[in-house]
């Protein structure tokens, strides 16, 4: 089957990407094109590969794919917590047309395809290709992906350490909450969120991924590229008029995403992330979600909302 590489995002009509995106074994908001292209010019490194195949003049799959140190893997990685391929890579000289391309483009000599859901058919795809081509095929230890579906959205808001911890804000002072959905009016609240969870992180054993200029800016890039896309989400959780928990998140397709969350170190003995939570849940059934994504990540407090516990998979292709 025929396949191209493209110069560039611009390449392939947003039209086709969002029809792509349809029919890709794992729709979500990370294989967006906005999502995508605003990792690759703010965190994107090495060589870009987006391969598309193609049958009679229709497009068919896309990789999107980057090449750095002879090793190739998805754009994203280390940002998202699902990644795929777009479109139909079901047959198997498609995927086989797609990875030939990439790597004879750049002389790669390894694969490494990270957080890629078990539940898509494209882990048993990989498995397939890699016997026809006669390399190796291994994945490192799965990671759980927590979930709570729509029916327990409720009862999950009423668990008594969440609404404790809210009663005491509002018995104290004047709690209020503000969710917003639009770029332009995220933008000028993201420095305070940045700083915030920095300030955070010095009490955690892990530093603030915002202590890297490129990571501010490839949110920043977010907010400006997507800002009417829809499926952006923040909220800001303050009291008696000062930012205590912000949330930058996505929704999309009824799957509303906690993503990156912070909140007032020094008011962590009240827990103002729980209350964070609350308020993220509630807003979650307001605009009809049916599932609440805690991403990937074994976090202790996700086993007690979570009602399913999908799995991900890095894979990786390399001669034996």
């Amino acid at each position: 089957m025929p396949v191209r590489l493209l110069t560039g995002f611009d390449d392939l009509p947003e039209a086709t990407w969002a029809e792509l995106l349809e029919r890709s074994p794992t729709p979500v908001v990370f294989l967006t094109r906005g999502w995508l292209e605003a990792w690759w010019q703010t965190l994107g490194q090495g060589t870009l590969l987006l391969a598309v195949a193609e049958h009679d003049g229709r497009q068919v799959a896309l990789a999107p794919l980057y090449a750095r140190g002879g090793v190739i893997s998805f754009l994203g990685t280390d940002s998202s917590d699902y990644l795929d391929f777009l479109g139909d890579i079901s047959q198997p000289v498609v995927l086989d047309g797609l990875l030939a391309a990439a790597r004879e483009a750049v002389a790669a000599s390894a694969f490494r395809l990270a957080v890629v859901p078990e539940r898509s058919p494209t882990t048993a795809s990989l498995a397939a290709a890699a016997a026809r081509v006669g390399v190796g095929l291994r994945s490192d230890e799965p990671v759980l992906a927590p979930a709570l579906r729509r029916a327990r959205l409720v009862d999950a808001t009423r668990k008594k350490s969440l609404v404790r911890h809210e009663n005491w804000f509002r018995r104290n002072g004047e709690l209020s909450v503000v969710h917003t959905a639009h770029g332009g009016a995220i933008l000028p609240q993201l420095d305070r969120f940045f700083a915030q969870h920095v300030e955070r992180c010095t009490a955690a054993p892990y530093a603030s991924l915002f202590e890297d200029e490129r990571h501010r800016a490839f949110y920043r890039r977010l907010a400006e590229q997507n800002a009417d896309a829809g499926w952006l989400r923040f909220t800001r959780v303050s009291w008696d008029g000062a930012p205590i928990a912000y949330h930058f998140g996505m929704s999309f397709r009824g799957s509303f995403l906690w993503y990156k969350p912070s909140f007032e170190l020094a008011l962590a003995h009240r827990s103002p992330g729980e209350v964070l939570l609350r308020q993220l849940l509630f807003a979650a059934y307001d605009e009809g979600a049916q599932t609440f994504d805690l991403g990937i990540g074994d976090e202790p407090f996700k086993h007690r909302f979570a009602t399913s516990f999908p799995r991900v998979r890095t894979w990786t292709l390399a001669p034996h």
